[in-house]
């Protein structure tokens, strides 16, 4: 692991870049310019928010000693969102970036954390095949179950021994959850089924199954994402369940968090111009079945 001076400020400028209120114009500059020194002052002002960010993933994970390289994989993870980012889709960056960062730090601290060596995607998607398998299989350690799934998987009983036991090991596996970012660049944290278990195909199946649902929500049409994240509350972009209201200032001038209601169908229908609350009901219904068609194809989880 690299040394740093002072992880805390690995990314400050010197001397300060020009300050600007509102963060998301240091990204719309380095998109109309293409200088890379525009995002590296994006950086310089919202590394605190990082560090809050980073300092909850580390301790989450018991890993305070990799606080340097989980802040640089999600600052890459940062970057790398930037180069597919658009603007004219209305959506802040810092709410944008926020699931391709995540994906990079889960990127790192895989291969940090396990004991098994998982050097690429297809050997962590291994993983957790024969997790799943192992867990089907009544978590049973048996020559039945070794074999049974070498075979389904096409790979040695002693390769499954191996994966197994360290999947076991890792008892430090991912808690899921969002985070999410209002207008000033603060966050806070969501969990999601959040509990104390250490079990780590128990986590494996967590994360799969949240993986999928998303994935599932995002094969829906625009109409049918529309109509099912505003019934259940929650924001088609970047699925919080909060919002920021303009009309409604703290004691500090900064809007209010609110937490997002459930849509009637009534109001749905006249939000989207459709006939009837009926019709807003039938959407909704179809895209639950799409849904759930998609996730069952992917099999149990």
């Amino acid at each position: 692991m690299e040394e740093w001076e002072n992880p805390f400020t690995m990314y400050r400028v010197t001397p300060a870049p020009p300050r600007e209120r509102d963060l998301q114009r240091y990204i719309d500059r380095y998109l109309a310019e293409k200088d890379k020194k525009y995002f590296d002052w994006f950086l310089h002002y919202y590394e605190r928010t990082i560090n809050e960010k980073v300092t909850e993933i580390v301790r989450n994970y018991s890993m305070a000693e990799h606080f340097p390289d989980v802040k640089q994989a999600y600052a890459m993870g940062m970057w790398s969102a930037l180069q597919a980012y658009d603007p004219k889709r209305g959506l802040p960056f810092i709410v944008y970036m926020k699931r391709t960062a995540m994906r990079a730090v889960h990127d790192y601290l895989r291969t940090a954390k396990a004991q098994f060596s998982i050097p690429n995607v297809d050997e962590y998607r291994l993983l957790r095949k024969v997790m799943r398998l192992y867990a089907e299989q009544g978590n049973k350690y048996d020559e039945d179950t070794l074999r049974l799934i070498a075979g389904q998987e096409g790979i040695s009983e002693k390769t499954v021994r191996e994966v197994i036991l360290a999947g076991l090991r890792n008892t430090q596996f991912v808690e899921y959850y969002r985070t999410y970012a209002d207008e000033d660049s603060e966050e806070t944290r969501e969990e999601i089924a959040s509990d104390s278990t250490s079990e780590t195909e128990t986590l494996f199946f967590r994360l799969e199954r949240a993986e999928a649902v998303m994935a599932a929500f995002e094969s829906l049409d625009y109409r049918e994402r529309a109509v099912v994240s505003a019934h259940l509350g929650f924001c088609m972009e970047c699925y919080s369940t909060e919002y920021m209201d303009e009309n409604d200032l703290d004691e500090n001038g900064k809007p209010v968090r609110k937490e997002r209601k459930p849509v009637p169908f009534i109001d749905i229908a006249i939000d989207h111009g459709l006939s009837s609350p009926d019709t807003a009901d039938k959407i909704y219904r179809r895209a639950l079945r799409k849904m759930k068609g998609n996730l069952d194809k992917r099999g149990p989880h």
